[in-house]
């Protein structure tokens, strides 16, 4: 099945590089030709990827699978050569593509042979680094309450890196079975006591009350493509902001579009991304009973979610990512490099939120005194338009 590694006993763990034809460098993957180009001669070689259909994987069958593979310590420490210097280094964990710490030379591993499963597809990067960093200083430059410099700051500080992040799509159909009560609103007139200029009166009012009706069906719901993080390298919600990516374009899996890039293999199992697809339907879902039940409110007393003709997706997405440092704290965005969609985290200027609500509280008091003494503005601008017929 594809996506599924195929490794003989005894296949060792190597390392490549793609030396260029013309002068021997090392080739790299650009996003501006969408080709591997040599870093030293400006040679290129365009690549051709084959015009495959990108299959869904049976999700049940490959956990059956999982569950009977051989199980490898992905977070001991693997050293590798360089193909190009022979300086030998040590490899951080889940990482199958990096550059030699020593002549920096794009070396590409076959990490995948200690993973039950391997990326059958992803999408290369269409955003380079020049264009990554002028999103970088547009995003920084449009900060509200950002301290003061720090698009400067930020301009020498932040340190770039591109890389391939892991990620599961998930699809599923859904069927919901559920019980509940519709809540109608409808008013009853209401006589009360009340005072007025110091008299007790009766008045009538149009009181609401809700009318609660029973309710059972269910809600049959098709997903497709639900998108998970299976990075840690990442924290979940900036991984998951980086959405919507143009998945109708991804291509089938090839080392070469990650040469010169840094890649990770998984670090969130594929059930345990499941687990997280599935909170998400089940929001999507909830509301979609909601609907159903219809009525001014909704009451869920019971709600079971089947899932079934589960199938998924392990593939590869690119990201430019960095931090800097702004008063002793680090701070991390991220970039989908298909897009230009930058998330991330910033600092904020004390003082200019202090001034912008003081602001607001002299804007809003002055709006409320005018208000409350009309007579008081009149008689401050007939005295303005006599100071201005004086002089």
């Amino acid at each position: 099945m594809a996506g599924f590694t195929k490794v003989m006993k005894g296949t060792p763990f190597t390392q490549k590089t793609f030396p260029c034809k013309s002068c021997g460098a090392s080739l790299v993957f650009s996003a501006d030709d969408v080709a591997l180009k040599c870093e030293y001669c400006g040679a290129i070689n365009y690549l051709y990827p084959p015009r495959l259909p990108i299959y869904e994987q049976d999700l049940d069958k490959a956990l059956a699978r999982i569950e009977t593979s051989p199980r490898y310590d992905l977070q001991a420490p693997r050293e590798i050569k360089c193909p190009v210097c022979a300086a030998t280094f040590t490899l951080e964990p889940h990482t199958r593509s990096t550059r030699c710490p020593y002549c920096n030379a794009p070396i590409v591993t076959n990490l995948d042979i200690f993973m039950p499963l391997a990326p059958e597809s992803l999408l290369p990067f269409k955003i380079d680094q020049k264009k990554a960093k002028e999103i970088f200083r547009k995003w920084v430059g449009s900060l509200w309450f950002a301290p003061s410099g720090l698009e400067k700051y930020t301009r020498s500080d932040a340190r770039f890196e591109g890389i391939y992040l892991p990620y599961w799509t998930f699809d599923a159909d859904t069927t919901t079975h559920f019980q509940g009560y519709r809540g109608d609103t409808y008013y009853e007139r209401v006589s009360r006591r009340v005072f007025i200029d110091g008299r007790e009166r009766i008045v009538e009012e149009m009181e609401p009350r809700i009318e609660w009706t029973p309710v059972q069906g269910e809600v049959q719901r098709h997903f497709d493509d639900i998108l998970i993080g299976a990075t840690k390298t990442l924290p979940r919600k900036l991984a998951d902001s980086l959405q919507p990516w143009d998945l109708e374009n991804l291509i089938p899996y090839d080392d070469k579009y990650l040469s010169g890039f840094e890649s990770e293999t998984y670090s969130v199992a594929l059930d345990d991304g499941f687990d997280y697809a599935k909170e998400y339907m089940a929001f999507v879902v909830r509301e979609a009973v909601r609907a159903r039940i219809g009525g001014d409110h909704q009451k869920i007393s019971y709600m079971q979610i089947y899932h079934d003709n589960k199938s998924f997706k392990y593939i590869l997405l690119p990201v430019w990512t960095a931090h800097f440092q702004y008063k002793k704290r680090e701070y991390r965005f991220a970039i989908n490099a298909r897009t230009g969609t930058i998330k991330g985290e910033r600092p904020y200027s004390s003082w200019k939120i202090f001034f912008a609500l003081l602001f607001a509280l002299i804007l809003l008091g002055t709006l409320f005194f005018m208000n409350e003494h009309p007579e008081a503005v009149g008689d401050f601008l007939d005295n303005v338009r006599v100071l201005r017929i004086s002089f």
